[in-house]
């Protein structure tokens, strides 16, 4: 959770991961504290690590902790505003499947 002008905000979580070969995709969630998604153009998911080796906290669930992609109709103030997002291949890259331009 996070404060913003006194009212609590929650974190948007990562519902789904189908990014098998991300390290931190456990039974196709996704298992870091928080994701950073894309740049100025494209919903990326920047904490994508490709690796056999699995990481991050098997008992914790993923939160968008920034979004670069302002033309996101969830982006606001780099802040994910979607409750929940999911994480796939699109094109072979890593994405925020979510992401809706605005």
């Amino acid at each position: 959770m996070r404060e913003k002008g006194g009212v609590i905000m929650e974190m948007s979580k990562v519902m789904k991961c189908e990014v098998d070969d991300c390290a931190y995709n456990m039974d196709s969630c996704c298992h870091t504290i928080a994701i950073t998604i894309g740049d100025s153009a494209l919903p990326r998911c920047d904490t994508f690590c490709q690796s056999t080796i699995k990481g991050g906290d098997a008992g914790s669930m993923a939160g968008v902790g920034a979004c670069k992609v302002s033309a996101c109709m969830y982006n606001t103030n780099l802040e994910c505003q979607s409750p929940e997002v999911d994480v796939g291949y699109n094109e072979n890259e890593p994405n925020c499947l979510t992401f809706e331009m605005a």
